[in-house]
């Protein structure tokens, strides 16, 4: 997969200040199990008992909170909530508080059907052990060993798609108004999302003035919304579009991703933009496979545990498809982060800084500070160091159920940036850290349905004896088509090899 930016191309211009809210004891319980920085970091479903306070309280805006609590204001520490739960992670119900806090309604969005019901179960030899499973949601178990091809079935006819297209690409908007074009003429029952960016680029071009009547927009602000109602995603780009996608769901399951290449690499992309119209009924007649590629869910503590809020009330957790990574960013010093896995201490990472990658992500930055190459069936959770100062400090590879928490040093001489999928997310400081572990919530990209056209496995003979179909691999193919595996070394102006030995002797 295409690497994502360098961190050094990332930097913001300075660090954030903020306010810094302690809490002083007022009547108020002390937590059960207080955390020091000094404590190994435990492992971390619910490392933390915390103090929860009357619904009301939870409710008040955060200036009454501060009127009627014992906070006061600090200076030098980026700005934080107080996270209240018996959970490191949801205080209340995720789906009322995500609407409560909706800055705005999109009554157009939410009047269209919630999304119906699929039926998935694995391909080849584990369908015999496990059989398809029915839901409106497509989930992994977390720590399952297994993600390969699934199959796919819908219980009742898909309603609602959205569209995301790569940004200011005049080809890609006029690929998107084709599609939507047939859509409406084959599948009229069909409703059509777009973001609203493609509509305002599209203002004085006039590819989908055509459709801006018929069409509900959707923006970042709507993600709660898009997860109850979206069926199926298309995407129109490149790689970086699939990593949006992941975005716009990074709290909640993503419905399957169809993906149309029109970017630089695609190798997430399994379809031509020219086959579009085969590709859908494929989708809509469940002639396709689900590729679940793993994501990882993070969140950022603070010394004593709480959570690190993006904004005041935005407390969540988030699912990511690529990577984490904790890096120096501009400061000239090498960090000093200590890893911890399921609570026990595994090192200290004096280096650039440290990548926690997915398989899927295993191809991109991690791939560049030489890191290992693993198939996106394998479930697993891949460390990286950055530049280490250590020669013998290698990439670990961890089981899926594992919980990597990356601590920033008391003796470090510099704070680390945090990034997710090659957005800068926020700053830690000492004794800050963030917490990693496999999502339940995976990326479900569609596959083609048979393995039976073995067309792209080069010079080869076949599949061997006893090979039992689990759907085409197109991994297997772009690792050698886009990424030239093992190409070796041939004459000027060729290229051999691919590790079969048939170069001239």
């Amino acid at each position: 997969m295409k690497p994502t930016t360098h961190f050094s191309s990332l930097r913001k211009n300075g660090f954030r200040r903020g306010i810094h809210l302690h809490l002083v004891a007022q009547g108020s319980a002390a937590p059960s199990q207080p955390y020091t920085p000094s404590d190994p970091i435990r492992s971390t479903l619910a490392p933390f008992s915390r103090w929860n306070p009357p619904l009301p309280w939870c409710q008040a805006s955060w200036k009454e909170r501060l009127a009627t609590t014992g906070f006061h204001l600090g200076r030098d520490q980026p700005e934080r909530s107080f996270h209240t739960s018996s959970s490191p992670f949801v205080a209340h119900s995720e789906k009322s508080r995500s609407k409560a806090k909706n800055p705005r309604s999109n009554p157009r969005l939410e009047a269209l059907p919630d999304k119906v019901d699929l039926q998935t179960g694995p391909l080849g030899r584990l369908s015999k052990l496990k059989p398809p499973q029915q839901a409106h949601k497509i989930t992994t178990r977390v720590g399952s060993s297994f993600a390969g091809n699934h199959s796919l079935k819908w219980v009742q006819p898909p309603n609602n798609v959205l569209i995301v297209k790569k940004r200011n690409e005049k080809r890609v908007s006029r690929a998107m108004a084709d599609i939507m074009s047939y859509l409406g003429s084959r599948y009229p029952h069909m409703n059509i999302i777009v973001e609203e960016h493609a509509i305002e680029e599209d203002q004085g071009v006039g590819l989908l003035s055509a459709f801006e009547d018929k069409v509900v927009t959707a923006s970042e602000d709507d993600k709660p919304t898009l997860a109850e109602k979206v069926d199926f995603v298309i995407t129109l780009g490149g790689d970086g579009t699939i990593l949006h996608v992941s975005s716009l769901f990074d709290r909640d399951a993503v419905p399957p991703v169809l993906s149309f290449s029109m970017g630089t690499l695609g190798f997430l992309l399994p379809y031509d933009i020219s086959a579009y119209k085969s590709a859908i009924e494929d989708l809509m007649d469940s002639r396709v496979s689900l590729l679940l590629r793993m994501r990882l869910r993070q969140t950022s503590h603070a010394a004593d545990g709480t959570l690190l809020c993006d904004e005041i009330d935005k407390c969540h957790e988030i699912h990511l498809m690529n990577e984490v990574t904790l890096h120096r960013g501009r400061e000239p010093h090498m960090t000093k982060i200590d890893a911890y896995v399921d609570g026990q201490y595994l090192t200290q990472a004096i280096s650039d800084g440290l990548i926690i990658s997915t398989p899927t992500g295993s191809t991109a930055y991690s791939l560049s500070a030489g890191g290992p190459i693993v198939h996106p069936s394998v479930q697993s959770l891949v460390l990286t160091p950055i530049s280490p100062r250590s020669l013998s400090f290698r990439t670990v590879l961890l089981p899926s159920d594992s919980t990597i928490q990356l601590k920033i040093s008391s003796t470090s001489r510099s704070p680390a940036e945090l990034t997710v999928d090659g957005k800068v997310s926020r700053t830690l400081s000492r004794g800050e850290y963030l917490q990693v572990s496999m999502s339940p919530y995976p990326i479900p990209c569609v596959n083609r349905s048979s393995a039976s056209d073995h067309s792209t496995m080069g010079k080869g003979s076949g599949p061997p004896p006893g090979w039992v179909p689990r759907g085409e691999d197109d991994w297997l193919r772009d690792i050698n088509t886009l990424l030239k595996f093992n190409v070796s070394f041939g004459g000027r102006g060729s290229l051999g090899g691919h590790g079969r030995g048939d170069e001239d002797e």
